[in-house]
């Protein structure tokens, strides 16, 4: 069996029953797109060596895919440090499974170099902006939403997914446990989150379940007023008529603020995100309660993200104990 065959089969088996539907499209994309329609790909599985992955991955890096057509050297574009180490992590679990199965007794994708990823900062709201930008939408109709969004570092999927079922009014607090995607391009609620780790619950200040009660008497009044209104997921954040709202327009409509606002370009909904990891991480919370409030699957993917926050908190922490601790000014003898 050649490599191209087997990887489909291999995913198609053991990894598509477990996967969401994006996930699926993105990896079977990968398979067909880069990996059969390469040399790689039509190679015997038995013949493949490291250095036949690693001339395929660098080849990716460097220059893309060959042209389809026969007898054409042209070259696409490269792909990303991010696609070609996804493709990477393809070929080590399919090699790994077929060591499992008997086809193989050596597992050479793992002996490739892996693809390092280039360092990008994240883009985070000043406290000014922070600020400037909830005033600026206070009567906005989704202004809760964007207040969760700065003060619990959910990302748009949570927010626009939470129902009123998610809330614990008696412990002041929002449970995190479905999402609202899009698939097909239309608006679907999942049962489950990103990871296991996002699986959780976050405590909310007083003014922001304040924000919540408001919000729901709202809600109660436009359905009362509007006898085609219909809500059968209970959802927090929904159209006038009770519909799912669509992801996509919520991000576009909070892009559009930005831009009205004269922000920097950088900032996105996203972003919110990243404001609120920054900011606990500089206010001294842990960089494990972080993680596990903000459902990240692993402390270190935080501290890859936000290793510059995190000096810059170390450094005021030295500081500090510096300052509260120096002795250089006293005389010995």
């Amino acid at each position: 069996m050649n490599l191209g065959d087997y990887i489909e089969y291999w995913y198609k088996t053991y990894k598509l029953p477990k996967h969401a539907k994006s996930t699926v499209e993105v990896a079977l994309n990968h398979i067909k797109t880069h990996i059969q329609l390469s040399e790689l790909g039509r190679m015997e599985l038995v013949n493949i060596r490291t250095q036949d992955i690693q001339n395929f991955l660098t080849e990716l890096l460097l220059y893309g895919n060959k042209c389809k057509l026969k007898n054409m050297e042209t070259y696409g574009k490269p792909l990303s440090h991010w696609t070609v180490q996804k493709i990477r992590q393809l070929l080590i679990s399919a090699f790994t499974q077929a060591i499992r199965e008997g086809i193989i007794l050596r597992n050479h994708a793992i002996e490739t170099e892996p693809i390092p990823i280039p360092f990008k900062n994240s883009s985070a709201f000043s406290i000014e902006h922070q600020r400037e930008f909830l005033q600026a939408t206070h009567n906005h109709r989704f202004y809760v939403a964007y207040v969760l969004l700065f003060y619990t570092g959910c990302r748009r999927s949570e927010i626009l997914g939470l129902s009123w079922n998610n809330i614990n009014w008696k412990e002041s607090s929002i449970i995190i446990n479905q999402t609202l995607v899009i698939e097909n391009n239309e608006p679907v609620l999942k049962k489950r989150t990103k990871t296991m780790r996002s699986l959780r619950s976050i405590p909310i200040p007083l003014d922001i379940k304040r924000l919540l009660h408001d919000w729901q008497r709202q809600q109660k009044t436009e359905k009362r007023n509007m006898p085609e209104w219909k809500n059968p997921k209970n959802l927090i954040f929904v159209n006038k008529d009770g519909s799912v709202h669509n992801p996509q327009y919520f991000s576009r409509n909070f892009k559009s603020m930005i831009k009205k606002l004269g922000f920097p370009p950088t900032l996105h909904l996203h972003s919110t995100r990243h404001t609120w990891a920054t900011n606990m991480i500089q206010f001294g919370i842990p960089i494990t309660d972080v993680q596990a409030l903000g459902g990240w699957s692993r402390p270190d993917v935080l501290l890859n993200i936000y290793a510059h926050t995190v000096q810059k908190s170390h450094k005021k922490a030295i500081n500090k104990l510096y300052k509260n601790l120096n002795v250089s000014s006293t005389n010995s003898d």
